[in-house]
């Protein structure tokens, strides 16, 4: 038994001392990138600017399945809208907080996201903004990053979430 617990300590040890996984600049700058397309999209989404499909990047299938959901949710959001509350256009700023580097082949992306959705209707007040803190997991497939798992960090109240995010929280 003790031989057991010798080598269990001499295997802990081995990991603990090895040297952390680091991100090149350049697959820092594509990650970030990747976040910045699909929050703006995302944003985008409830706003009655023209619609195309997706979210603008590459998706873990398991993912496009559960935005592939979202996408319609945040179509029948913009929809219901009332002509008083309408958002003619979305501007999003991000900025990468860390990179968690798992493997080689998966990070995962701490991500500040700023937004502003700017109203239509003469009258109202020109935007409402928001942040929230994401975490979004890219795994790298065929030699590129793809969005493999979004969630929303520390974030109790899903009731009060801005409308491009208040369908994450129902997975």
């Amino acid at each position: 038994m003790p031989a057991v617990v010798l080598a269990a300590l001499v295997t802990s040890t081995a990991a603990a001392s090895a040297t952390p996984l680091t991100l090149a600049e350049p697959d820092q700058a594509r990650i970030a990138a990747l976040a910045q397309t699909y929050l703006q999209n995302r944003a985008q989404k409830v706003t009655s600017a023209p619609q195309t499909p997706g979210f603008g990047v590459p998706l873990a299938p398991a993912l496009a399945a559960t935005l592939q959901t979202h996408e319609v949710k945040l179509e029948a959001a913009r929809a219901s809208r009332s002509p008083h509350s309408h958002y003619r256009s979305a501007v999003v700023r991000t900025r990468v907080a860390r990179f968690d580097v798992q493997t080689r082949d998966m990070v995962v992306a701490h991500v500040h996201e700023h937004g502003e959705l700017y109203f239509e209707p003469p009258g109202t007040p020109p935007y409402t903004g928001y942040g929230l803190m994401h975490r979004l997991t890219v795994q790298r497939q065929n030699g590129d990053w793809v969005l493999a798992d979004v969630a929303i960090e520390r974030y109790k109240a899903c009731g009060l979430l801005p409308e491009p995010q208040s369908v994450t929280c129902e997975r």
